[in-house]
């Protein structure tokens, strides 16, 4: 279980920019745009960090800069990452008596953290703003289902394939043709996501790479030279689409 670090509590301008760009942009009127940023608090997390919960209330944390993976602790000390979650996204993260669920750093992070039911009650103001966090909060939804039906039917070289298929739109924004990606989680945190061990994640890479269908550089850089095919060893019967943050 990876320990809770105290975030850096100091001002983050950047982690704000990046909200006030994603989020408000000129979508809310000055006055609730002011209110919501006095709302956040910027944390910056090193690599292997937890989001320290708050005791008292839930949060909504935005994603400025970096990556991450929301996970829970299973029986016998296992851990299963549920999501990995990159910049622009909104992670509902619940307060510390649900502490079993933790969102930790991949990489430096940079978040900007909202008491969730202030920050919603002053969103219902702004309709677009709102939609804008419910749009996200859907996505991660409908990836959260999609992953959890394809976990059910898919052979361990289908649920690799399918996830660099997924990795690719969400990290590199291609859902076709070649792609090069740089993936910041471990072949152990892609095991816990999809339920393999992870000599079983290490030969399906090399059997991708022995099949053509993928190069890989050290344990990070992955390169696909068609996403088609790709989504096609992963048993996809349609291509994905790339969901607009709106």
């Amino acid at each position: 279980m990876p320990m809770t670090a105290e975030s850096k509590l100091s001002p983050e301008p950047g982690s704000m920019a990046q909200f006030r760009k994603a989020i408000l942009r000129n979508r809310a009127s000055p006055g609730i745009a002011e209110q919501l940023c006095a709302l956040g608090t910027a944390h910056m997390l090193a690599k292997g960090d937890a989001f320290p919960p708050c005791e008292k209330s839930d949060q909504l944390v935005f994603v400025a800069d970096g990556a991450a993976k929301f996970i829970a602790e299973a029986e016998a000390a296992k851990t299963q990452v549920l999501a990995f979650q990159f910049a622009g996204d909104f992670v509902s993260v619940l307060r510390r008596r649900d502490g079993d669920f933790q969102l930790v750093a991949l990489t430096e992070l940079a978040l900007v953290a909202f008491p969730a039911g202030p920050f919603l009650d002053l969103a219902q103001e702004e309709p677009t703003v709102l939609r804008s966090v419910l749009t996200r909060s859907l996505h991660a939804l409908h990836r959260s289902r999609t992953k959890m039906l394809r976990l059910g039917h898919k052979s361990a070289r289908q649920r690799i394939a399918d996830f660099l298929v997924s990795m690719s739109e969400r990290l590199g924004g291609r859902i076709t043709g070649p792609c090069e990606i740089t993936l910041p989680m471990t072949r152990k945190d892609i095991g816990d996501s999809l339920g393999l061990e992870i000599e079983t994640v290490s030969r399906q890479f090399t059997d991708l790479r022995d099949g053509g269908l993928i190069e890989t550089q050290g344990r990070s850089i992955v390169r696909i030279a068609d996403l088609d095919a790709l989504a096609l060893e992963a048993g996809q019967t349609q291509k994905s689409e790339i969901h607009p943050q709106n």
